[in-house]
């Protein structure tokens, strides 16, 4: 097998790596928000900003958040929200970083 096939894929599986652990730590990031503002249903809210093509829902989460100020919240909860946002970071690179790689091993192929 050729190697940029094999490099392409392995480009190609840190990228979907990446966009689903970006995913996830939305959804987590918008349930903890949503639980610390007093909305109801956090895990629906978490489920429509994760969700959408155009994130969308995520903008109708931080448009709708405006009306309920953040009243319960320790310490703890911030530390575990930083950490989830340098996940959702590092996330953001495996895409970058993946898709940079699949494009330039495809381009290679002549595909």
């Amino acid at each position: 097998m050729d190697k940029n096939i094999v490099l392409a894929v392995i480009f190609g599986a840190a990228a979907v790596v990446g966009a689903m652990e970006t995913v996830y730590q939305i959804y987590q990031l918008t349930v903890m928000d949503a639980a610390a503002r007093g909305l109801k249903h956090p895990k629906l809210w978490g489920l429509l900003a994760a969700n959408g093509n155009n994130s969308s829902g995520l903008l109708l989460y931080l448009i709708g958040r405006r009306n309920y100020p953040m009243n319960s919240i320790d310490s703890r909860q911030l530390v575990v929200m930083e950490k989830r946002k340098k996940a959702a970071g590092m996330g953001l690179v495996f895409v970058a970083v993946g898709a940079i790689g699949l494009l330039v091993c495809l381009g290679r192929v002549g595909l």
